[in-house]
């Protein structure tokens, strides 16, 4: 991303706070400009919170092949996920036993 970007990140978060006076988003960006300006910021993904709440959301008899093939990930990573997270979850399709 090239140039002055606060503006397009604000109105990304704008959108979702529709109801936001703009005096506010005018002094949050008046307040970015005096402390970031001429700064290059950066904004982590956090895909790891991103993917455990997909996984706390998923259906509770989904197997860790169906949820590696939604998230894009391999087996082994959604098994390590699901372990952070204090789940188990069945392999394949077998029948829970």
């Amino acid at each position: 991303m090239a140039g002055d970007n606060l503006r397009m990140i604000l109105a990304m978060i704008r959108a979702e706070l529709p109801d936001s006076p703009d005096e506010a988003w005018e002094r949050i960006e008046r307040t970015l400009r005096g402390e970031l300006g001429g700064e290059r910021v950066y904004i982590a993904q956090h895909r790891k919170r991103s993917h455990l709440e997909v996984l706390a959301e998923a259906d509770e008899n989904a197997t860790n092949d169906q949820l590696a093939k939604i998230l894009g990930l391999s087996v082994s990573r959604v098994k390590q996920l699901n372990r952070l997270a204090g789940r188990a979850r069945r392999r394949g399709n077998a029948p829970r036993r």
